[in-house]
């Protein structure tokens, strides 16, 4: 796949079948739109096309919206997750005032025909483009019927609730991990590189590798002790990690991420690293003594590994 961080990069396009959104996320109701926009593309012999953007358009129509810790999938992830279901181009452009305020009868003639030879446009459900969201598989049967082609992609749901990022977030912060993975496609995770801690972690006999998130942007899930695998190397070693601000050793005022990794001894200092968070063993507490955090501690690790064996006996 390649992709573009602007129009004027583009390569010539003479036919193509595009989709356009933001798919933060790459769930599995966005993997519906992308797969379809790839069969038909695939169908035809001609390129599949992916138009999103670079920042949420909430950041330009909210003056006080703050990306920290907003997204499931910053770009890095997302071009990686697009790639992954075969779309030849994604373009990641900027929701500017350009883009704010073209109507959507330009949207259409001077990108999507001029520049890309639009046959089909593959949308979600709810998907819209344009100024004031007037473009729709309706505007374009209406405007270009026997021109181009329009698919409106049912909503996937999960146990009878829609696959949106929205509710994903809200799993992701509420901690519920599993109904949030489910929803994906796959175990969520946290990219990053192992740093120095305090080492309070050794001290108190279950040493941590602490996690540098390598973009701010990254939604950090609810505060709390999580059953997790961390993937370095090639490898993927089971733990057990403590995403909170440590109440019980220290007055910290940020959320520290510390994963304690079983029957693994190396020094991964630096390293790239991810972090792939399965589920939520209990919510973060202060406790009154060390020897309680401790025993505590001990029984989140046993809990974890009877997890992660359980996973393995089903895999």
């Amino acid at each position: 796949m390649k992709y573009f961080y602007s129009f004027p990069e583009i390569p010539l396009v003479e036919q193509s079948v595009i989709t356009i959104g933001m798919f933060d996320g790459v769930h599995l109701g966005h993997a519906k739109v992308l797969s379809e926009c790839v069969h038909i593309a695939k169908q035809k012999g001609i390129c599949s096309i992916v138009i999103s953007f670079s920042n949420h358009p909430a950041s330009y129509f909210n003056q006080k919206y703050d990306s920290k810790n907003s997204l499931l999938s910053p770009d890095k992830e997302k071009i990686q997750w697009i790639e992954s279901l075969g779309i030849d181009y994604l373009f990641m452009i900027p929701f500017d005032h350009y883009m704010a305020h073209l109507p959507a009868e330009s949207f259409m003639e001077d990108i999507l025909r001029a520049k890309f030879g639009i046959s089909d446009l593959v949308l979600g459900y709810d998907n819209r483009f344009g100024y004031q969201r007037k473009g729709s598989v309706e505007f374009v049967n209406e405007h270009y019927a026997n021109q181009i082609n329009a698919y409106s992609i049912d909503v996937a749901k999960l146990d009878d609730e829609i696959i949106s990022s929205s509710v994903i977030k809200e799993y992701i912060i509420q901690g519920n991990i599993k109904k949030a993975n489910t929803m994906l496609g796959r175990n969520y995770s946290l990219k990053g590189k192992v740093i120095h801690g305090n080492h309070k972690g050794r001290e108190l006999g279950f040493p941590t590798a602490n996690i540098e998130l390598e973009d701010a942007d990254k939604l950090i899930p609810g505060l709390g002790v999580y059953v997790s695998y961390l993937k370095i190397d090639g490898k993927c070693i089971g733990g057990v990690t403590n995403i909170g601000k440590r109440p019980t050793l220290t007055n910290d005022t940020y959320v520290s991420i510390e994963s304690h990794l079983f029957d693994f001894q190396e020094d991964i200092y630096e390293k790239e690293v991810e972090l792939e968070l399965l589920e939520k063993i209990r919510d973060e507490k202060k406790f009154n003594s060390l020897p309680e955090l401790i025993e505590q501690i001990s029984q989140d690790v046993n809990w974890a590994r009877t997890q992660l064996t359980k996973i393995h006996i089903a895999t």
